[in-house]
Order: structure tokens, then C-alpha cells, then sequence
């Protein structure tokens, strides 16, 4: 199935640090400033992007709390190296930390690219605001390699001040809220995950290749920003017997 191309709209309200937070990130990663290398001076970086002190220094911190540099006094400010763009997550459930392992090893074979615009009834389902703008993919998650059965299908929606990722995001591999970062510099400070037990769905079930009405886990994810702003949703539906799930349950003593 073809891919749609869409034409993303670019982000007016992002904050000046975050764009030029992405672009030294771009520039780390291309290798403008390799690893163990020292990144321009604040008075240098103000003046390239004629902007003052104080901007340069929020985007030095936002490059800080994604691991991206360290700075040290009467030293500078130095490129480190980056396992991936973001830690993970813990889950809280009431009082008990629950760690959640996500499948590896596998792809995203794309179906589609739209822009779309949520209803009342789509905006209640999903968690999100009527009449707000969101990049749609849908695609079938894979095992790598060999002829496996899909593992589920997703449906992920994207807030349309990152929609401008479309263009890179069939050929990138890992997960889209690191591209989402990589890209914009905007962190995910948060992710809230409801698992239900539904019975697989018609549509679904025929790309999944499992007989209608077999049992199956809607896996919902909410990424949401340091300002409690809502990103990124995705909505995975697995067989069941093709999503292991292993949670760590650790209890909290008072």
C-alpha cells in the first residue's frame, strides 16, 4: 500500500530555546559536534542566533536534561555520548512502581499519513480536545526478519507542532517520541498507559491475520511534555498471544 504524502504545517508557538536546542541536537547528530567535543561558547551561540544569554541558557539546560552535554566550569560545555535520546519510564499504580518491558526487535510497516482534525467523538475516545489538529500513522508492527505473524496493529496521532516528523518518519526505526525529540527538542516528561481486554475487531483482525472476535490488548499510551501538554497518543491492539507483557511490581514501605 502506498504511503500518502502530507505537507506539515510548522510550529509558530515553539519556544525559541527548543528550536535552537533542536538544531545543536541536529548538529550533534550529524556530526557537526562529535562526541567529546566542546560546543560553541554562550556568547558565540548568542550571536549566532542573535538572541540573548538567557535563551542560550535555557536551551543549554533542555540539551542537559536530555543527556546531550555536560558543562563544567572553566571547562565549557561538552558533547556526550547518548545510548538513546530519553530514559525510560516507570509506571505508578497506586503504590507500587510498575515497570513495563516493550517488545524489540521489530518494525513499523506503514499504511498510512493523514492530517486530521478530532470530532467530539474522537476526542472523547482518544483523551485529547475537540477540533485539534493531529498527524494520523496507522501501521502493523512486525518481528525483524522471517515471515512471523504481525505482532498488532497501532494508530499513533501526533500533535500538529511536531507533524513536520512525516517526512522521516517511515525510514526511522526507533520509537517516534525519540524522533519527536531528536527533531524539535521536545521532551516527553511523562507517558500514561491504560491495557484493556477487548475482543479483536473485524478490520483488525483481517491485518493480523486472527479470526474476528479472538481475544486481544488495547495498549493506550499518553506522552505528555514538562508542562503537562499532550503529544503524542498511540493505540495498539495485540492478540493476545502475541504481546508479552512483563510488569516488576516492587512495594513502597512506609
Amino acid at each position: 500500500m502506498s504511503i500518502e504524502t502530507i505537507s506539515a504545517p510548522p510550529a509558530p508557538d515553539r519556544a525559541l530555546y527548543e528550536t535552537i536546542a533542536a538544531e545543536l541536537l541536529d548538529g550533534i547528530a550529524r556530526g557537526q559536534f562529535p562526541v567529546g567535543s566542546l560546543l560553541p561558547t554562550e556568547a558565540e551561540l548568542s550571536a549566532t542566533y542573535d538572541v540573548s544569554r538567557q535563551t542560550v541558557r535555557a536551551a543549554m539546560r533542555h540539551l542537559l536534561e536530555l543527556g546531550a552535554i555536560s558543562r563544567r566550569k572553566g571547562i565549557g560545555t561538552r558533547v556526550e555520548e547518548r545510548s538513546a535520546p530519553a530514559k525510560g519510564f516507570t509506571q505508578t499504580l497506586a503504590t507500587l512502581d510498575d515497570l513495563v518491558s516493550l517488545a524489540e526487535g521489530t518494525r513499523r510497516d506503514i499504511r498510512s499519513l493523514e492530517m486530521i482534525v478530532f470530532d467530539r467523538r474522537q476526542a472523547k475516545t482518544l483523551g485529547a480536545k475537540p477540533g485539534t489538529r493531529w498527524l494520523k500513522i496507522t501501521y502493523l508492527r512486525l518481528p525483524r526478519g522471517g515471515d512471523a505473524a504481525p505482532i498488532g496493529w497501532s494508530e499513533v496521532y501526533i500533535d500538529e507542532r511536531y507533524a513536520g516528523i512525516e517526512v522521516k518518519v517511515a525510514k526511522y526505526e526507533g520509537l517516534i517520541s525519540d524522533l519527536i525529540e531528536r527533531e524539535y527538542g521536545a521532551l516527553v516528561a511523562e507517558v500514561r498507559q491504560a491495557v484493556t481486554a477487548i475482543s479483536l475487531p473485524g478490520p483488525v483482525a483481517t491485518l493480523v491475520n486472527v479470526q474476528a472476535g479472538s481475544a486481544a490488548l488495547r495498549v493506550a499510551r499518553h506522552y505528555f511534555n514538562r508542562k503537562g501538554e499532550l503529544m503524542v497518543i498511540v493505540v495498539a491492539i495485540h492478540p493476545g498471544d502475541r504481546y508479552p507483557m512483563t510488569s516488576v511490581l516492587k512495594r513502597v514501605r512506609g
